[in-house]
Formats: C-alpha cells, sequence, structure tokens
C-alpha cells in the first residue's frame, strides 16, 4: 500500500490520464490499489478464533447455524478470502516498488524523513489509539493482555494487521541504500539490483541476529518490492498492449489459477502462486481502467481511492466488533443475519474506513488551519 499514492487531492484526479500519467499518477495502479485493499479486506472476512492467550474467545459456528451460511454464494466468499491470502501482501509490496518507480528517488536524508512520517508515525499512533482500543472492545484482548500487547507493540510484537507499515518502512529503506550504492558505482542495471534484492531475501532474514520492529519481516518481502521497481520500469519502457491481448493475458492467468485450484493445486508453488496472482490482478486492474475511464471525474471514486490507506488501517480491529456482535446477537441463526455477517466483514467495514479516513484528513486540514492562523507560527 504505497505511501506516495495515499493522500493524493481531488485536483490530481481530474486531470486527463496522459497528463496525469506525465505528472507521476499512473490510473492503473489506482485500480490495483483499489483491488488490492477489497482482496485485503476480504481476507480478514472468514476468520473466526481469536486466540485466548490474548483473554478473547475462540469463537466456533454454532449448532443452529442457518443453511444460507453455508449457501453456494456465501462458500465462494470464504473460498475468496483464502484465495487472496496467497498473495495479496506480497502484491502490496510489488505495487509499492512499482509506485517508488514512478519519479526519481529522493536523497537518503529526505527519503528516510518521508519513510517515518509516512509510515512509523502512523504505525504508533494508529496502534496505540484505535487497534488496541477497538480490538480491546472487540473481545481479543482483556485489561490485562491489552497492556501487555501495547507494550509489545513498541519492538513488533502484537503488530496486528499494521505490521504492514514497518515493513515496508525496513524494505524501503534497504532498497534505497542498495540503490543508491549502485548508483554512487555507475551500475545501471536494474535486473543486477533486483538480483541483490533476491538473495537478500532468500538469506538476510536467517542470517541477521537481530531483529527490530519487522525488519526482518522487511527483507523478507524486498525482492517483491524491487519486482515492482523493474516492472515500472519495463512498462514504462514498452507499449500498452492493446486491449484484445490483455483479456487474452487475463484468461490465460485465470485458466492457470483455476486449474492450479480445482485440478492440482500442485502445479504452482508459493512463489509462483505470488506471481500468477499479482499479474493476475494487474490485468483486472487494466482492463478496469480501459473501460471506466472517467472514474476519476466521479466523487465517490476520488474519496474511495484517497482514502485506501484508512480502510487498511480501520478495517481489521472492525472484523472483531462485527464478531462480537454476530455472536450477542446469534446472527448466523438466521438467513437474514448470515448475509448481514457477510456484509459487515466485507462492504460495511470497507464503507466505513472510507469515511473514517475522509473524518479524519477534514480533521488534519482544520487543524492545520488553526495552527497556521496562530500567532508566532509565521503565517498570517
Amino acid at each position: 500500500m504505497n505511501d506516495n499514492m495515499l493522500k493524493a487531492g481531488l485536483s490530481e484526479k481530474t486531470k486527463p490520464a496522459a497528463a496525469r500519467e506525465k505528472s507521476g499518477r499512473v490510473d492503473v495502479y489506482d485500480w490495483l490499489r483499489l483491488i488490492a485493499t477489497i482482496f485485503v479486506v476480504i481476507g480478514h472476512s472468514a476468520y473466526l478464533g481469536i486466540r485466548e492467550a490474548h483473554g478473547g474467545i475462540a469463537y466456533e459456528l454454532p449448532a443452529q447455524l442457518h443453511p444460507v451460511y453455508n449457501s453456494q454464494i456465501l462458500s465462494w466468499l470464504r473460498w475468496l478470502s483464502v484465495w487472496v491470502y496467497g498473495f495479496h501482501m506480497p502484491l502490496f509490496f510489488i505495487l509499492s516498488g512499482a509506485v517508488l518507480a514512478l519519479k526519481p528517488v529522493a536523497p537518503f536524508d529526505k527519503f528516510f524523513k518521508s519513510k517515518v512520517k509516512r509510515l512509523l508515525v502512523p504505525y504508533f499512533v494508529w496502534g496505540w489509539l484505535y487497534m488496541f482500543p477497538v480490538k480491546r472492545l472487540g473481545g481479543f484482548y482483556d485489561n490485562r493482555t491489552v497492556f501487555e500487547g501495547m507494550c509489545g507493540f513498541l519492538n513488533g510484537e502484537d503488530a496486528g494487521h499494521l505490521w504492514f507499515l514497518p515493513t515496508l518502512f525496513w524494505c524501503m529503506l534497504v532498497f534505497c541504500i542498495l540503490y543508491k550504492c549502485f548508483q554512487r558505482a555507475g551500475i545501471k542495471s536494474g535486473y543486477l539490483l533486483l538480483l541483490c534484492c533476491g538473495v537478500i531475501q532468500l538469506a538476510g532474514p536467517s542470517f541477521l541476529p537481530f531483529d527490530v520492529l519487522d525488519l526482518k519481516a522487511g527483507l523478507s518481502y524486498i525482492f517483491y518490492f524491487a519486482l515492482g521497481y523493474q516492472f515500472e520500469l519495463e512498462r514504462r519502457a514498452h507499449k500498452r498492449w492493446s486491449t484484445r491481448a490483455t483479456v487474452l493475458a487475463f484468461i490465460a492467468v485465470f485458466g492457470l489459477e483455476y486449474v492450479n485450484d480445482k485440478v492440482d493445486p500442485a502445479i504452482l508453488n508459493k512463489f509462483f502462486t505470488i506471481i500468477a496472482g499479482s499479474v493476475f490482478t494487474f490485468l483486472l486492474a487494466d482492463l478496469c481502467a480501459r473501460v471506466f475511464t472517467k472514474a476519476s471525474r466521479v466523487r465517490a471514486w476520488n474519496l474511495t481511492i484517497r482514502n485506501l490507506f484508512y480502510v487498511y488501517i480501520f478495517h481489521d480491529p472492525l472484523e472483531y466488533l462485527v464478531l462480537r456482535g454476530t455472536w450477542h446477537y446469534h446472527l448466523l441463526s438466521s438467513a437474514v443475519g448470515c448475509v448481514m455477517y457477510v456484509l459487515m466483514r466485507t462492504a460495511v467495514v470497507f464503507i466505513i474506513g472510507v469515511l473514517l479516513g475522509e473524518l479524519v484528513e477534514t480533521g488534519k486540514r482544520h487543524m492545520s488551519r488553526l495552527w497556521s492562523a496562530q500567532p508566532g507560527t509565521g503565517m498570517s
């Protein structure tokens, strides 16, 4: 979930596609971020267990489960949550690397400060002020373990779904160091940089004698980040596929995924599952960008795209509130309750994430204006 694209303004979104790409914005990546974020929400919509070590209840399906819960549509959604889990997080690292390649990499000191502000600060702020309180309300923690979790959060333990932020921070930092070293040495081969990142991903986490705030996790995804960076360089250097070629490629990858799942799940190993799922999602995003060319003129689209980061931040703790409410009100014992349960764990938490994000950004803008109007701030 790349931070360079998280908070773009409405004016940027209304530019023609060609002008926006020149300014460092690519429509297909907005679609890719949207689809990938939907996949994350879906991926977090099927779990039931809450680890009792944290004081919570391990929810199990009730004995009086309504048949609608096992209907074809709801079963398909649960299958989808398992499928996206096979590749959705590496996909975000690939996307983050691709977006970084849209503009020149900033000097290291500026780059470092930017990533601290955009990744580490939200990690601690939203972890302590939002994730832990909401998960406590949802029953994941009790009064004792919530404070233990908040303390462990300092070094990356009990990071919950926010693990992605410090992991991406380290991944980007190490990549930037390598990139700058290559620049200084006059090495221009992106594929050599990709190879180095692959070696680091394979060997780094095992040989590193210490771990600080998910540093090892950051190294374990750096190849995918570098792959996204190189992908964007190649995308710009080559002519865009025709719609026909894109559709045929989409069908081919879909067929490969279907055969892998239905015929022999061992056809693709973990790495190729990640690559196939990522390619599938990119092709789907590309097709959406071709069909919905005027999406950036729609207010709801702009509202959603600029708040996707907050959907990621806010959605997962809300899942625990949904679980607690579901069991308290016995929703799964009725057909309507089963449908409500699925919708709340997918569409509703997504929409709430968007609205909460807009509320946060509106509050920040108001606070910024109030601060700038104060005497002594250097502004009037």
